[in-house]
């Protein structure tokens, strides 16, 4: 990222612990003073809370919807066609299917007034999402149609940005609900959540878990961690031959879990 921002926007990657380079190039843009720093992901980061600016949750599986509001609330001077698509846009279903506020997303604009350079920064939570060939249609719509430079952080991943093409219609927004997990590398094998996600999993602090996705049934210790916010919990992916499923596609995943009896 070679990019000399005031303003940077991350969405779809939890920064801290997916991408050094870019926590500290955010680091290093937050000590310029009315400089601007807006996390947007289902999952609060403990660690980021005393740098961004603004905080914007939205619901995991609502990426689409999210880019769609995204695109209505920032994108301007754009075509006729374009704006009559994005006119027509259902924002109160988009806005409650995905918990993102307008006032939230006016907040941003807000925010974003009168900066000079923008940076988008799109992380593998979207690009691994099964609605990602609509939601790169909204990509290039905030990147021509905005002065916002668009970064995705997988580089195994292109959009050819100059494609002038209409999203399709976003009408059927499926939010995860129930047991979810999110997937993260780490060296402990260890299933972290917080209080409230052991309450709706039934499960207690401490206990070994079976955890099913698919055809995968894999045992891990459960710990409460209070540095993990929500009803999401943070899976450990250890062993990535055994648990690639785990790894394919979107990074959360709806499981179901058993508490292994002692």
């Amino acid at each position: 990222m070679d990019f000399n921002s005031d303003a940077v926007i991350t969405i779809g990657t939890r920064i801290a612990a997916d991408n050094v380079k870019v926590e500290r190039y955010i680091n290093k843009i937050l000590h310029s003073e009315g400089s601007e720093f807006i996390y947007m992901h289902p999952i609060d980061d403990v660690s980021l809370q005393d740098k961004y600016t603004q905080y914007i949750k939205y619901e995991a599986g609502s990426e689409e919807g999210v880019f769609a509001l995204l695109a209505f609330f920032l994108t301007k001077n754009s075509s006729k066609e374009i704006q009559e698509y994005l006119d027509d846009l259902d924002i109160g279903y988009l806005s409650g299917e995905s918990s993102v506020g307008e006032e939230e997303l006016e907040l941003l604009v807000e925010k974003l007034e009168n900066k000079k350079e923008i940076t988008l920064v799109i992380g593998d939570d979207i690009t691994g999402h099964k609605y990602f060939d609509n939601i790169s249609k909204f990509i290039r719509l905030i990147d021509l149609y905005t002065d916002i430079n668009v970064v995705l952080l997988n580089a195994d991943i292109h959009i050819d940005l100059s494609l002038k093409v209409i999203p399709d219609e976003v009408d059927d927004i499926n939010t995860y609900n129930g047991t979810v997990v999110y997937s993260v590398h780490t060296e402990e094998d260890i299933l972290r959540g917080s209080a409230s996600f052991a309450m709706a999993a039934k499960i207690k602090d401490g206990d070994t878990v079976n955890i099913t996705y698919e055809n995968l049934t894999i045992k891990k210790k459960f710990q409460i961690d209070a540095s993990v916010r929500g009803t999401i919990a943070l899976y450990p992916i250890v062993d990535t031959e055994q648990e690639k499923v785990m790894l394919s596609g979107y990074r959360f995943k709806q499981v179901k879990i058993q508490r292994v009896e002692s």
